[in-house]
């Protein structure tokens, strides 16, 4: 059972440019109860950055009240950027990644998000780690990888804390270190991220970084496995 185990594909990133297009699908999910689409309009003309950039998010999703535009949303966030809105300036780097309102640009996207994640903007921290980690929009290079998606994870950002346990656990950007492997990734399990819990799973089942525990690895595989995981589940089976 164990050489079983032993030879199981760990979980890794997705390719930073399909999380980007995710992300950029879902912001229609994010909703601005008060104040009315007329106060913000208001509030927006009158150079109020939150209320530009809640208009510009609006006319983004095509939502509450507003018709999708995206050159009304570019305008609304460049003008939210311009007056100080740290989300303006990582949305506005999700437009140029994803090419929506304006032409694809990997490279302006890239500075869109650096200048987001200077003012301490978790995501932006995290999708500038990964593009540096990537080569996407920048050179390769993997202690900037390091240091900005370890920045994003300090944060409690689920995503960087499950990338950091990976970049520990194969000595990439940083020198291997199988314990803060387990650490980070005990961080982003207990925020739900199954591929975490998997990892978790499997380095107590082999004894990585820490003695062999089963119980504790069949703890992490069940709720990897009751995220959907099938993997997870395959694993289990073959414990009984």
């Amino acid at each position: 059972m164990q050489i079983i185990v032993t030879i199981i594909m760990r979980k890794r990133m997705f390719p930073i440019t399909l999380i980007i297009s995710l992300s950029i699908g879902l912001i229609s999910f994010q909703t601005y109860a008060e104040p009315t689409l007329s106060d913000i309009k208001q509030m927006a003309a009158q150079g109020k950055s939150t209320a530009q950039y809640h208009l510009g998010m609006m006319y983004l999703s095509g939502e509450q009240g507003v018709t999708k535009d995206t050159t009304q949303a570019l305008k609304w966030l460049t003008l939210a950027d311009q007056n100080g809105s740290v989300g303006a300036k990582y949305s506005l780097g999700l437009m140029y990644m994803t090419g929506t309102g304006v032409s694809q640009n990997q490279s302006t996207a890239f500075e869109w998000f650096s200048k987001a994640a200077k003012f301490g903007h978790a995501q932006a921290q995290y999708t500038v780690g990964r593009m540096y980690s990537e080569g996407v929009g920048v050179e390769k290079n993997m202690p900037q990888a390091f240091e900005w998606i370890q920045k994003a994870a300090l944060q409690g950002y689920p995503p960087a804390e499950f990338s950091l346990g990976l970049m520990y656990n194969d000595g990439r950007g940083v020198a291997q270190n199988k314990q803060q492997a387990i650490k980070w990734y005990t961080q982003a399990a207990e925020h739900q991220q199954s591929n975490a819990q998997y990892n978790l799973g499997i380095m107590y089942l082999n004894g990585e970084g820490t003695s062999k525990n089963p119980p504790l690895a069949k703890k992490w595989l069940q709720r990897a496995a009751n995220a959907g995981d099938q993997d997870a589940k395959d694993v289990l089976k073959g414990l009984k």
